[in-house]
């Protein structure tokens, strides 16, 4: 029977490991391919002028900084963690509060464009119910309330130490009870969760079944093509995310409401490995191209994922 220390160095390797070798394949694919995005969207006039291929112009640039701004940072950390400091490069708070940034825009900018092609996919006549213009004010509007949301992350995260180990961890001050409420009851569950995607699941329900109707309807081919790829792009992002984000704002929520009454290392290391691979998923969801099959073959091993860790969780 293997002893604490021993159970504690194997799954520190093994989060070494995962953040190493599945962080950097998906930071150079998640590059690669939002890169490509960005330029189709803004090199053709179709969907320059489009107000969801907009919206998705601006997802892929959020997913850039956030795989720039924590992938890639993770990866160099776990490579050189016996001397290198990933906060001398990267403090806790502007990780944290960049990183709830790029994930408001991106949640609201899969809102936004579920709603357009809804709008738009209903109309007989290509008519924006929200246009290029006023979706630019939208974008403009968000980004403010986005920098502002994330002002409390700024000051309350914090390293902090891992009780029952040598390592530290970047999370709320322990004096911070009441933001961290807001954080474990609202912001995770309803701000990240609920709301965006009940959001995404109802319009992008709405725009399948509309694409469908259009067929019926004497509709120019060309619209046709392009509300029917838009569409296919909003749907594959909307599966993508809900198969990766719900698992990990459940584990989320365990974690940070366990993870203070517990001086177990070794259990501290399993919800700390949890975490980690439903991080990684997290980043898969910024990695998926829009039009990418990998979207479709995650679900599979996010469901067996998300239920060993899950019981690994419950059980310490």
């Amino acid at each position: 029977m293997s002893s604490p220390t021993t159970t504690v160095d194997i799954l520190d390797s093994v989060i070494r490991y995962l953040n190493i070798s599945v962080g950097l394949f998906l930071f150079v694919f998640g590059i690669t391919g939002n890169l490509l995005n960005i330029v189709i969207f803004s090199s053709l006039k179709t969907f320059r002028r489009n107000p969801c291929a907009f919206c998705l112009l601006i997802l892929s640039c959020c997913e850039i900084g956030t795989l720039i701004g924590n992938t890639l940072v993770d990866v160099f950390a776990s490579t050189l963690s016996d001397t290198f400091d990933v906060n001398a490069i990267l403090p806790c708070k502007i990780r944290t509060a960049f990183g709830q940034i790029f994930a408001t825009i991106s949640l609201s900018m899969m809102c936004f464009a579920a709603i357009d092609q809804s709008i738009s996919t209903s109309m007989p006549e290509r008519h924006h119910g929200i246009n290029l213009k006023i979706m630019r004010r939208l974008i403009a509007i968000i980004t403010v309330i986005s920098c502002v949301h994330a002002i409390p992350f700024f000051i309350f995260y914090d390293i902090q130490p891992l009780s029952g180990t040598n390592d530290t961890i970047c999370r709320i001050k322990d004096a911070s009870e009441v933001f961290s409420k807001y954080l474990i009851y609202i912001n995770i569950p309803l701000v990240n969760g609920v709301i965006p995607v009940t959001i995404m699941i109802l319009f992008g329900v709405l725009s399948y079944r509309n694409v469908h109707r259009m067929y019926k309807r004497r509709v120019h081919i060309v619209r046709l093509r392009l509300e029917k790829q838009l569409t296919a792009m909003v749907l594959a992002k909307i599966f993508s995310f809900a198969i990766t984000v719900i698992p990990f704002l459940i584990v989320y929520i365990i974690r940070y409401s366990i993870s203070l009454y517990i001086n177990d290392p070794i259990c501290q290391n399993q919800i700390l490995l949890a975490q980690r691979v439903f991080i990684l998923l997290i980043y898969a969801n910024y990695a998926v191209s829009k039009n990418n099959v990998f979207s479709f073959y995650a679900v599979h091993s996010t469901n067996i994922l998300f239920f060993i860790m899950l019981n690994t969780t419950i059980n310490c």
